[in-house]
């Protein structure tokens, strides 16, 4: 076997050995704690917040009765909704209800899919603008704000004071989160960011980014193809992003990691092998010591070693990319239950409320 090859075959067993904290969210607990200020959830590259895939047409013959529809229409406003498409996908899915649920104030943000680091960080800072405006116009502080200690019940913009927000951000949402946090959001009165919990964020790069720079080269073609934050993605980018682009001292930085060894049918088998190829030319003798073993870890896009920023909470173990908002989870929970006898072992639900106990829990 090649040597550039062994570094991630010889790596898989000690991955199990590192501290893993996916028990805490196996199953969903009897009670959390409601953060008081407002989450802004942001998502990765090339995410969204909802998307259509087909919409539901307007046909002639529906106009016979659209005026009985319009009558219902107040009446029940989920199934109206409901019908103006055959197909939608959300990106957070089931996380948003759940954290309303709970009485959170939850707003899902929608930034270009494949921009680059900045021009994501402003249009985010132009829906959490929005979105903050409307909150100041019509909602009263002890509305907005829960558990709050006094019963305030004057608008914002009577108080003239920012919204205190939360950002939870998946993947390349948390660099899209630092960038307002450092560059952007300075001196603003309309919101005020206090916390940022980032969740498989590559802090230090992709070695996937790595693969694919590498891959396009110097093809004009390719490069005219490729969006520019892959590049902004890469090891290298990242080192440098990281320098100029320093933390706030007034916000508190947490972030998650995840890692997981996947089975022939996963969709980040691939990616996962890339990871762990790309990672193992660090190491140009092709030697396995216990050292470098855990940097292997990953979950098919981001490396646990890269998502670590601020306060680490801690790694999930046996979970990818896309099990972190509860997209691919279901369907391999439903698989594994079948071929394999096992029950879940992870509940992305369960981890997003725990999220929003710990803010609660730190006054936030």
């Amino acid at each position: 076997m090649k040597p550039s090859l062994r570094h991630f075959y010889n790596a898989i067993g000690p991955l199990r050995q590192q501290q893993s904290i996916t028990a805490n969210y196996r199953k969903l607990r009897e009670h959390y704690d409601v953060p008081k200020y407002p989450i802004v959830l942001c998502h990765g590259f090339s995410g969204f917040d909802k998307l259509t895939l087909l919409a539901k047409p307007d046909l002639a013959i529906g106009e016979a009765v659209s005026s009985a529809k319009e009558a219902m229409k107040d009446k029940n406003q989920k199934a109206d909704e409901a019908k103006r498409s055959i197909l939608e996908l959300e990106y957070w899915v089931g996380i948003k209800e759940a954290l309303q649920k709970l009485g959170s104030t939850v707003f899902i943000a929608k930034v270009p899919a494949f921009g680059d680091i900045e021009s994501r960080a402003r249009s985010l800072d132009r829906f959490i603008t929005k979105q903050c405006k409307i909150l100041r116009e019509k909602e009263s502080k002890s509305t907005i704000y829960t558990n709050d200690g006094h019963k305030d019940h004057d608008t914002f913009k009577e108080e003239g004071k920012p919204i205190k927000i939360n950002l939870i951000s998946h993947s390349m949402g948390g660099l899209d989160s630092r960038y307002l946090i450092s560059k952007i959001h300075r001196n603003n009165n309309i919101y005020k960011v206090v916390s940022l919990t980032t969740i498989s964020t590559p802090h230090h790069g992709s070695e996937c980014a790595d693969f694919l720079v590498d891959l396009v080269g110097e093809n004009p073609l390719l490069k005219q193809i490729c969006p520019r934050s892959v590049f902004e993605l890469t090891t290298s980018s990242m080192e440098k992003f990281n320098k100029n682009v320093p933390d706030d001292p007034n916000v508190q930085y947490f972030s998650f990691g995840a890692k997981f060894n996947p089975r022939w049918y996963n969709l980040f088998n691939i990616t996962w092998q890339i990871m762990n190829y790309e990672i193992g030319k660090e190491n140009p003798k092709g030697q396995s010591t216990s050292t470098n073993e855990s940097h292997y870890a990953n979950d098919g896009l981001v490396s646990v070693d890269s998502a670590k920023w601020g306060t680490y909470i801690g790694t999930l173990d046996q979970v990818d990319h896309l099990d972190l908002i509860n997209w691919t989870n279901r369907a391999r929970s439903f698989y594994d239950k079948i071929m394999w006898a096992q029950d879940p072992l992870f509940d992305p639900i369960a981890l997003y409320l725990d999220i929003a106990d710990k803010l609660a829990k730190r006054g936030l």
